[in-house]
């Protein structure tokens, strides 16, 4: 198959988790190796973002994973930096499909040992190819930059160049300024000022803090000595010439003229602030032994419900019991056949009546009727002890 072929096939498997999606586009990429020829040739097309699309319309992670196979194969990493650098610069290239993270996945050396085994891909990584990649959005905005850094002697361009990518974005501005040596971020937060002073337009001001925050992240200065503002003269300088109250740091400057008194007020406020960091943990812990305490209570409060729920029941028992010690009571007064005749009419079953009350009932069940005789055999059905089962077999008998 030719290597188009092999890139464009469409992707079979319906799971798409990382060892199936990443062990299918290492078997692509062992199905490619050797086609260097035709990716170059790949590599030039206007609409290679286009055939890399595939079917979805738009750029995916397979749209990445298969460029970054086309472009494994470049085995010369200064041609690889070189076509990425053409294809940056080409407007009708997606962008998109730029990922590091997924070049550095299938640029690296491959080795099979019944399993894949990995060395550092940076045999076949060219140095200057993360700047690029990482700053491709500025660099399709400005050629020029690509292959050159600002030049802080040139004010204006300066002051536009760092204005424009200021506002691609942070995440852009510190990729970009991240490969800048500190002297000369030093320079061109120093340019950025002097811009300020004299035209106090509001705008330079995020652009000399975020400037000014490269200064510590970056690199060391390339020569020492190279150019004349050191980090803490440009410090004293924006702190005494200026009166805004956020300049250089993207805090409050406490009005302070000089680096050393800018520390000076910094640690006392940092004290303040540890001190009041220390009152809100004291006020946490009491909030919090309260709660505590509280959640305590409501258990109690719960188990005492729980409780009463409990004594209500048997209260309404209880209550239930001295109905029926009414009814019985009523019984007390009644003749022994009047007794038994109310027992056997009750629709109550006859172990509701307590057996004191059948000690009588032998000398009077004959003169029942005999329909009262054989509902009352048809209550005594369940007796199995006692008086109750006497009466029954007194009259089954």
């Amino acid at each position: 198959m030719r290597l188009i072929e092999i890139l464009t096939q469409p992707y079979l498997k319906n799971c798409e988790c990382a060892p199936c999606f990443l062990g299918t586009y290492l078997d692509m990429a062992d199905a490619v190796v050797g086609l260097e020829s035709e990716a170059l040739v790949l590599l030039n097309e206007p609409n290679l973002s286009e055939l890399l699309k595939l079917d979805r319309g738009a750029i995916t992670h397979h749209s990445r994973a298969r460029f970054s196979i086309l472009l494994s194969l470049v085995k010369d990493p200064q041609r690889k930096l070189i076509f990425l650098k053409n294809l940056i610069l080409n407007p009708q290239f997606d962008l998109n499909l730029l990922d590091l993270n997924t070049l550095y996945e299938y640029n690296r050396k491959e080795q099979r040992n019944g399993r894949r085994e990995y060395n550092l891909y940076r045999a076949k990584w060219h140095p200057d190819i993360d700047r690029v990649v990482k700053n491709a959005p500025i660099f399709r905005k400005f050629p020029e930059l690509m292959d050159n850094k600002i030049l802080p002697y040139e004010p204006q361009r300066t002051i536009r160049y760092v204005k424009e990518i200021y506002e691609m974005g942070m995440n852009q501005f510190s990729a970009y300024f991240g490969y800048y040596f500190r002297d000369e971020m030093i320079l061109i937060t120093h340019v950025l000022f002097e811009e300020y002073l004299k035209s106090n337009q509001k705008e330079l001001v995020p652009l000399i803090q975020k400037a000014y925050l490269q200064i510590e992240g970056n690199r060391a200065r390339r020569v020492l000595g190279t150019y004349n503002h050191s980090h803490k003269e440009l410090t004293n300088k924006i702190l005494s010439q200026s009166n805004h109250k956020c300049l250089p740091f993207e805090t409050p400057n406490f009005g302070a003229k000089t680096i050393d008194e800018y520390l000076c007020y910094l640690d006392q406020t940092n004290r303040v602030k540890e001190g009041i960091e220390n009152f809100r943990i004291d006020v946490d812990n009491k909030a919090h032994r309260i709660n505590s305490k509280i959640g305590e209570r409501l258990k109690q409060i719960a188990s005492i419900e729980e409780e009463i729920n409990v004594l209500k029941k048997q209260l309404q028992h209880n209550r239930r019991s001295q109905t029926r010690f009414e009814e019985l009571r009523r019984l007390g007064d009644f003749h022994p056949l009047d007794r038994l005749k109310y027992i056997i009419e009750s629709e109550r079953p006859v172990f509701y009546f307590p057996e004191f009350m059948f000690e009588d009932s032998m000398e009077y069940v004959q003169d029942l009727p005999e329909e009262q005789k054989l509902r009352f055999q048809t209550k005594l059905k369940t007796a199995k002890r006692g008086i109750l089962k006497k009466l029954k077999l007194f009259l089954l008998a």
